[in-house]
């Protein structure tokens, strides 16, 4: 009797809390749209009514409202992952599950998809109680959904070791002004605070309290877009982000993993013409937050790309204009373009919301750091130094910045349109916005500068090609196939290639043009030329740099950019020396095949490359350093200034040191001297490992000693070689020859004939060398590490294979 008893209270407390749930819909804000939902705006609640079940759409999480830090790189406007899900409904629950397109199934048979469906899992993002039926439909509460760090920022936080976050229910709540909905999109936003301790300086720089970060996260669940999107199929050469995804119902004689490019819908509305209007043109909308002439110069570059399409005979397909008043940047029916704010300067970049069925872009969506263009306003007045007899900045200074801000729009909306970094451009008379560009700075005989075509103002000609070859229209009497390697032969054959991050962002990079920031088709021969301009305007650099009322120790801002103008010059003429000459080649295309630099090229590298390192091109001019006091109270040591090795003081070596540690590392880097002894064994024209480490120590290690700064500067790069060598001689990535080559060399040094035990001519230099002898008997005198080279791992093979696949791509 006791069990009936216990039994029927359970059950009443069951149904009591059911009706509990029960809700009054009529007294509530019904906000209609793609998926329907009520506001209690009293009570801070929000109910979704879910009618369609099992009917996939897009889930898009998004960071309204950021942090402002580019270190931690969470910024207002950042768009997170985008996913397809469906309403599940399952008891009296419905989860929102995100399904697996990763592992797909073409096929007419329900049973082949169910197996390949079931075979991987699905992810339930969440699960809603239900609180009751309205018709056909449930209502659900999803507050809690909503109140959710679904964008990551506590994690984010964690993994920077700012602190431990977690979400504060109480400090959290729905953001009313933002949450809207339409036919096609609902957008639900939320303030989300977090709570922890701050124990990061990044953080703390940022935040105004000690313990809580509040920021707004947005949630939009968009209709996905027909099926009339006409894939393209993904080719290294073409120069585009892809989707891929294994399709199980392939026939053995393909490949399982499908790839396509990433684009924007364009039709024409007459296919048949060359030149066509566009069924709905492409159209990007600037912030309205962007000052002027920022704004202009942006929408100006942008436009650029309207070059490239009517070339590829889109007529009025693209265009970049203001945004219109009171327009919702996050919301996914529009492309635009964010002015973004930071603590410091920052990378701009171009993401999207694409469909992860078909590749096809939804939304372009555009961050511009705005601090970014200080750096090139820094860069003109170090060379410029135009505050001699006046206050009032060179007009010349305000063109180059804002010359870049065109080329910056268009390569970040270039990202957004499907295109890739294409780093070889450079070489190639600056043939594309998708480079990473140096200003080219010219000079004539009698020192003045040339800053007018600093940066192109213009699309290139290898983005022309790419945006035919992404977006053209298969001509009649050809099929896509052939169109598409007609038009990359005729790319290549007109002297254009691509090569992009995974090939030009390592420093152990082979190849012989394709690098970040740099000019010209001979990387040596622009990093002399960069270096005798340099000379010349260190020669000239004085208080002219600064106006008026400026602490003077602020000029070490101004010397750093100028100073180091050839740094990235440097990073591509290493890659010459032990580099290859190599394309991405398909079978039977009109690329040529792969070589080694000629023994010549890369010569010219290495004494270009020695010439950064030699004491006259390293010392700070004398009346620069008579002009930099100790900072002053309220200006201490930034990130933008170097490190002193003297307290207070600026120290007169660190930026020789920085030049030295950046030369010999690019230089010496493992892969590239494991490069360097293997090309001699293949081709014995080239230089050896051997030889191209006798000249630079002949070089580094010479007899004689200068005078004044630049001897302690020439003490401290022979300290730096060795070090290098010591390094490199216990790295278990060399090769074994390699650490015997190196350990060898610095048994010469210490004790063959060689300069370092035969220098004896100056006290300081013997002194000097007695160290440098000692610390390497230090190295060799102790036991030879036992740590055996890793094993190289076979490749998979029996009993089964695999392909690599991969959806993720980093804009």
């Amino acid at each position: 009797m006791k069990k009936i008893l216990y039994a029927s209270f359970i059950l009443l407390l069951t149904l009591s809390s059911a009706i509990a749930q029960e809700v009054d819909l009529s007294k509530f804000t019904k906000m209609e749209g793609f998926v329907d939902f009520y506001l209690d705006e009293e009570k801070g609640k929000i109910y979704l009514e879910i009618e369609d079940l099992e009917k996939e759409f897009l889930y898009v999480s998004s960071l309204t409202a950021g942090v402002g830090s580019n270190d931690l790189g969470l910024d207002r406007g950042q768009l997170g992952q985008t996913r397809i899900v469906e309403f599940r409904k399952t008891g009296n629950k419905i989860f929102l599950v995100q399904k697996n397109y990763d592992y797909r199934a073409y096929s007419d048979n329900p049973a082949e998809v169910k197996s390949i469906r079931d075979a991987f899992a699905e992810s339930t993002l969440w699960g809603f109680d239900v609180s009751q039926k309205n018709g056909d439909s449930y209502i659900v509460e999803a507050t809690k959904f909503y109140m959710e760090d679904t964008h990551g920022v506590g994690s984010r936080l964690s993994r920077s070791r700012q602190g431990t976050f977690r979400t504060d229910a109480s400090r959290s709540s729905l953001y009313y002004p933002t949450t809207k909905n339409f036919p096609k999109n609902t957008e639900v936003e939320a303030v989300i605070t977090l709570t922890g301790q701050i124990t990061g300086r990044e953080l703390s720089s940022v935040t105004p309290g000690s313990d809580a970060v509040t920021v707004r996260q947005r949630h939009s669940f968009i209709e996905l877009p027909d099926l009339d999107y006409e894939k393209r199929e993904f080719d290294p050469r073409g120069g585009y982000f892809s989707i891929s995804y294994m399709d199980f119902t392939t026939p053995i004689t393909e490949p399982i993993v499908k790839r396509f490019i990433s684009r924007h819908r364009l039709e024409k509305t007459d296919p048949s013409a060359a030149v066509s209007e566009v069924v709905e043109p492409i159209v990007y909308y600037l912030d309205r937050g962007t000052p002027e002439p920022v704004a202009s110069a942006l929408i100006e570059g942008g436009n650029y790309w309207s070059q490239a399409f009517e070339a590829a005979g889109f007529k009025n397909a693209f265009r970049v204009e203001l945004a219109p008043e009171g327009m919702d940047l996050m919301d996914v029916r529009y492309n635009v373009v964010q002015w973004v704010h930071r603590s410091t300067r920052g990378w701009s970049y171009g993401s999207s919301v694409r469909d992860p069925r078909t590749g096809e872009i939804i939304k372009g969506h555009v961050s511009l750091g705005s601090l970014r263009v200080r750096q090139d306003y820094l860069i003109a007045q170090g060379l410029i130094q135009p505050y001699e007899n006046g206050d009032e900045p060179d007009p010349k200074m305000l063109k180059l910045a804002l010359d870049r801000l065109r080329q910056l729009s268009a390569h970040e909306i270039g990202h957004t349109i499907g295109l890739a970094h294409s780093y070889a451009t450079s070489a190639e008379g600056r043939s594309s916005v998708m480079d990473y560009p140096y200003p080219v700075i010219t000079q004539n005989a009698n020192g003045e500068l040339d800053l007018y075509t600093a940066y192109d103002q213009k699309i290139g000609e290898w983005d022309k090609w790419a945006i035919k070859y992404g977006y053209g229209t298969v001509p009649s009497g050809m099929t896509e196939e052939e169109f598409l390697n007609k038009t990359l032969e005729d790319t290549y054959a007109a002297g254009y290639e691509f090569i992009t991050d995974s090939d030009s962002r390592d420093p152990s990079g082979a190849h012989p043009r394709s690098h970040l920031w740099d000019n010209g088709a001979s990387a040596s021969t622009e990093l002399e030329r960069m270096l005798s301009l340099r000379k010349n305007k260190l020669a000239s650099f004085g208080l002219n740099a600064i106006p008026n009322g400026t602490p003077e120790a602020m000029l070490e801002e101004v010397l750093v950019p100028l100073f180091l103008m050839h740094r990235y010059q440097v990073e591509a003429t290493t890659k010459v020396v032990g580099g290859l000459d190599y394309s991405y080649k398909v079978k039977g295309d009109n690329q040529p095949t792969h070589s080694w630099i000629s023994a010549k090229d890369q010569q010219d590298a290495l004494d270009a490359l020695l010439l950064t390192i030699s004491p006259s091109q390293l010392e700070v001019p004398a009346h620069i350093l008579a002009l930099i006091p100790p900072r002053p109270y309220g200006y201490g040591r930034t990130r933008e200034t170097f490190v002193s090795r003297t307290g207070p003081t600026f120290d007169p070596i660190a930026p020789a040191e920085t030049v030295v540690d950046l030369t010999l590392s690019f230089l010496f880097d493992v892969a590239r001297v494991n490069r360097m002894y293997l090309q001699q064994l293949q081709n014995k024209d080239l230089p050896g490992y051997q030889a191209i480490l006798d000249k630079v120590s002949n070089e580094i290690f010479s007899s004689s000693l200068p005078s004044g700064l630049q001897s302690e500067i020439k003490m401290m790069t022979e300290t730096k070689m060795v070090d290098q060598l010591i390094a490199l001689a216990k790295s278990a990535d060399a090769s074994n020859t390699v650490r015997a080559i190196t350990r060898a060399q610095l048994e010469k040094l210490a004790n063959g004939n060689s300069k370092l035990s035969s220098r004896s001519s100056n006290a300081l230099l013997a002194q000097h060398s007695n160290y440098l002898a000692a610390k390497i008997n230090a190295f060799l005198d102790l036991p030879v590490e036992l740590t055996v080279q890793e094993t190289l791992k076979a490749p998979d093979g029996s009993p089964i294979g695999s392909e690599s696949m991969s959806c993720d791509f980093d804009y």
